[in-house]
C-alpha cells in the first residue's frame, strides 16, 4: 500500500500541516473552559500533535517505526477520549462511583494493545477504525438528545466530515493502482486533512455533551474562531457565558485523576 505514498509524497507530507497549526489554537481557545473543568480535554490536542509528528516521520521514510508512531498515537486519543468523554451510564457501577478506575483500565487497555500492534502491523489501521467506532455511535445518540440547533449542526458536519474521510481511506487503500493510472494520487492526502478536522470538531462535541449531561444548567455555549460568520474556515470551540453560574467542580467530569 506503499504506492501512493511513494508517488505523492509531498502533498502527503504537507496534508500534516494541520495537526501543528490548529492544535496550540485549539488549547488557547480552551483556556477557559480547562479552568472551570478539569477533565484533561488539553491531552487530546497534545496527542494530535504527536499524531502528526508520527505521520509526517512514517511518509519520509515508509519505515515501520514511523507506522507505529502514527498508529499509536491515534490509539492513545481514542483511548483518551473515551477516558475523558464516555458516560457514566454505560459503565459498570464500580466504575461509576471511582471513576478514576475506569481511567486506569483505559491506561492499562491501551498499553496493551500498543503491545499488540507489534505483532502484526498490516492490521493496525483496521483495528484503529473499528475501535473508533463506538465513538461515533455515542456521539449520535447523545446528540440526538440534544437541544442545541448550533451543536447539532456542528455533530452532523463532523459525522459527514468523518463518513468521507473513512470512503476516502478505503478508496486509498484498495484502488491505488487506479487512483496512480489517472495521475491522481492525492487521496491520502485529503484523508488527513478530513480526519483531522473531523477529530477536532469530534472533541468540540463530546466537551459540550459531557457537561451538558452531568450539568443541563451550565451555561456553555459554541463559538467560533476567527468569525462566527465564516463557512470557509472556522474553528469550533467552547465558552462559558457565566463564570459565576455553576461551580467549578459540579462541571467537573471527574475523567481523569
Amino acid at each position: 500500500m506503499k504506492c501512493l505514498y511513494e508517488n505523492c509524497p509531498f502533498f502527503v507530507k504537507i496534508s500534516n500541516v494541520f495537526f501543528f497549526l490548529v492544535p496550540p489554537i485549539m488549547i488557547y481557545l480552551f483556556q477557559p473552559y480547562s479552568k472551570r473543568v478539569a477533565n484533561g480535554i488539553m491531552i487530546l490536542w497534545i496527542i494530535l500533535i504527536i499524531i502528526g509528528i508520527g505521520s509526517v516521520y512514517f511518509h519520509a521514510t515508509l519505515s515501520l517505526v514511523g507506522q507505529l508512531v502514527d498508529e499509536i498515537s491515534i490509539l492513545w486519543v481514542l483511548t483518551t477520549g473515551y477516558a475523558l468523554f464516555l458516560p457514566s451510564i454505560y459503565l459498570p457501577q464500580s466504575f461509576r462511583v471511582q471513576r478514576h478506575r475506569f481511567v486506569y483500565t483505559c491506561i492499562l487497555f491501551a498499553i496493551v494493545i500498543t503491545c499488540l500492534s507489534f505483532v502484526y502491523p498490516y492490521a493496525n489501521a483496521f483495528a484503529l477504525m473499528i475501535l473508533g467506532l463506538p465513538a461515533i455511535g455515542f456521539i449520535i445518540i447523545h446528540l440526538k438528545r440534544s437541544d442545541n440547533s448550533r451543536i447539532k449542526s456542528l455533530g452532523l458536519h463532523c459525522f459527514g466530515m468523518w463518513l468521507m474521510a473513512v470512503t476516502i481511506w478505503i478508496c486509498d487503500r484498495m484502488f491505488c493502482s487506479f487512483w496512480l493510472a489517472i495521475s491522481f494520487p492525492y487521496l491520502h492526502a485529503i484523508w488527513h486533512v478530513l480526519i483531522f478536522f473531523s477529530s477536532n470538531e469530534a472533541i468540540v462535541v463530546c466537551g459540550y455533551l459531557t457537561i451538558k449531561h452531568q450539568n443541563p444548567q451550565a451555561n456553555l455555549h459554541l463559538h467560533y474562531w476567527p468569525n462566527e460568520q465564516w463557512s470557509w474556515f472556522r474553528l469550533p470551540y467552547l465558552k462559558f457565558h457565566d463564570d459565576s453560574d455553576v461551580n467549578n467542580d459540579n462541571l467537573s467530569t471527574k475523567s481523569i485523576v
